[in-house]
């Protein structure tokens, strides 16, 4: 049988002091409580900013309903002022086209029911000759079916 041999063992490093393992562990423990206390901090400040956020964003949706609130009323009042306006005009224009104030109108300037009645004919336009359009109208005349 074979044994394998085994590897030499190396030369052990020597041992640090008490004194600098002591002194890393007090300085790693600073760093981390220095670091936990400013994470504390700033976790605080985060949830402050999340709340600020919210609050704003709120205050903002409530203004926007608020100034909607207004010009609804604006509009609101601005639409019974054209109603009220238009039923005036449409009192206006039925006065002026009444049966009785054109009759006394005709009659004041002389005016009388026709007693023969003539029949005019009205000629024709002449149809312009059909010339190739030109431009946008070009694509327009080519489209059409």
């Amino acid at each position: 049988m074979i044994a394998f041999q085994l590897p030499a063992p190396r030369p052990s490093e020597p041992a640090r002091p008490r004194v600098r393992t002591a002194r890393r562990a007090t300085e790693l423990r600073r760093r981390k409580n220095h670091r936990m206390r400013y994470r504390q901090a700033a976790r605080i400040v985060v949830a402050l900013t999340l709340t600020t956020l919210c609050v704003l964003g709120y205050l903002m949706l409530l203004a926007n309903v608020t100034r909607l609130h207004y010009e609804l009323g604006k509009a609101q009042h601005r639409q019974a002022a054209l109603s009220e306006a238009t039923l005036r005009l449409d009192d206006e224009i039925a006065q002026l086209e009444s049966r009785e104030r054109l009759s006394a109108i005709a009659a004041h300037l002389g005016m009388h029911d026709p007693q023969v009645y003539a029949m005019v004919a009205v000629p024709r336009a002449p149809i312009l000759a059909h010339r190739p359009a030109s431009g946008l109208a070009f694509l327009a005349d080519w489209l059409r079916p």
